[in-house]
């Protein structure tokens, strides 16, 4: 029902688009409609070279020029507030594939990439990938440094 109201409301979505968007408004067809895909597709790119790097490359060099651009200030609350959030999904849909369960998963588009990524995860894994954003989402509540604190997380999760 949310795919047939988004082609006609928002037409410049495409198909796949309007399935990604449905999934990831998680039933609400009021956050489907203001859904902001290319927002939300930037901070799940950041957030893709988190789980990267912490998964098979041991190169840090692109995170650290990713983290460099979440700098203090309003914008930079609510760039890393959508990473976190965008995290959090690719969380999400990486224990659901680990768990059986694939069809479930939000991120429709990238799920051939998440089931090979989830080849290098364990549950521990996951749920240490889970405290560590809860951990940099308390520390913007303490207002630290945002570039160092997503640095820290990233480079603490154990390599898989």
């Amino acid at each position: 029902e949310i795919d047939a109201l988004l082609a006609e409301r928002r037409p410049e979505l495409k198909p796949a688009q309007r399935t990604l968007v449905g999934r990831l408004a998680e039933g609400a067809v009021g956050r489907a409609l203001g859904f902001d895909l290319p927002a939300y597709l930037a901070s799940r790119q950041d957030a893709l070279t988190m789980l990267h790097t912490s998964l098979a490359e041991p190169d840090f060099s692109a995170l650290f020029r990713m983290t460099e651009s979440y700098r203090a200030g309003a914008d930079g609350a609510t760039k890393t507030s959508g990473m976190l959030h965008a995290l959090n999904l690719l969380l999400e849909d990486l224990l659901l594939i680990h768990s059986g369960v694939p069809a479930l998963i939000r991120n429709t588009d990238l799920a051939a990439e998440l089931r090979r990524m989830t080849q290098n995860v364990t549950p521990a894994w996951l749920e240490a990938a889970s405290r560590g954003v809860d951990q940099v989402e308390a520390g913007m509540r303490r207002n630290l440094l945002r570039s160092l604190s997503l640095d820290a997380f990233a480079t603490s999760l154990p390599v898989r």
